[in-house]
């Protein structure tokens, strides 16, 4: 799965910047060979599995544990797992970071700095989100929807991990969007990277981290109607009069 150079390049950077342990948990379908009627095969699990046992092979400061959704109730309920694949990411005594789908692309790069930031026990996030972020009272739950192909998109999916880093309080996780189309429809995307917050606030583009720590702070403790922030760089993303999203979001 990864090149040889590249692999050795990780196992340097691992090597020279890692700390604590990093425990990752791969939630899978079994491959069962054949088609199951009502059933979709999850065509990245395989793929994503070997990525990861590739990784953990570069270092005694990744554990890997993979487990079975099905057959595995009490962990997926544990961390809220809902599909496959599903890649959690712990530090010690940390957040639980959630990635789903496989992170290729400009996503992999984003994905290696996260394992490093957790086992450093470092929020690559700027001061001023963190105190923004540390306000937060209540529980809030941060989807930043991805492509492999999106140059923008990695900049969110950090913006969403540091913060749940700073907060637990931050439910944060990434969605390869192009692996889920039912969430695709759902949620109306458009155009990535498109940030949703509490299902309730559409984010579209990139922001500053600092913006978002403002919306999601404000999405837990104002009312909707006074949510206010800018636009982000993502402008195909439809929109109806008001701010209103066709999916019912709120456009801040």
């Amino acid at each position: 799965m990864i090149p040889l150079k590249d692999q050795e390049l990780i196992r340097q950077k691992f090597a020279n910047e890692m700390v604590e342990q990093v425990k990752v948990d791969l939630f899978t379908q079994r491959d069962l060979g054949l088609y199951v009627p009502g059933k979709e095969p999850c065509h990245t699990c395989k793929p994503t599995q070997e990525m990861l046992q590739e990784l953990a092979a570069l270092t005694d400061k990744i554990s890997l544990r993979i487990h079975v959704l099905e057959e595995a109730v009490e962990e997926a309920r544990r961390f809220g797992v809902e599909r496959v694949p599903a890649i959690i990411l712990r530090g010690k005594d940390g957040p639980v970071l959630k990635f789903y789908g496989i992170p290729s692309g400009y996503e992999f790069p984003e994905f290696i700095e996260t394992i490093v930031h957790l086992s450093r026990g470092e929020a690559p996030i700027p001061e001023e989100a963190k105190k923004q972020i540390r306000r937060l009272r209540d529980e809030v739950r941060v989807q930043v929807f991805v492509t492999p192909t999106c140059p923008y998109c990695p900049q969110m999916a950090r913006a969403a991990f540091g913060l749940a880093m700073i907060n637990p309080k931050v439910k944060a996780e990434v969605v390869e969007v192009s692996e889920f189309p039912e969430l695709a429809r759902r949620y109306n995307v458009r155009a990535v990277p498109l940030t949703v917050i509490n299902d309730r606030v559409a984010i579209p583009g990139a922001v500053p981290p600092r913006v978002l720590a403002e919306q999601v702070v404000k999405a837990a403790t104002a009312p909707l109607a006074g949510l206010a922030g800018p636009q982000g760089e993502a402008s195909q993303l439809g929109e109806e009069p008001g701010g209103r999203r066709p999916g019912g979001l709120i456009l801040p």
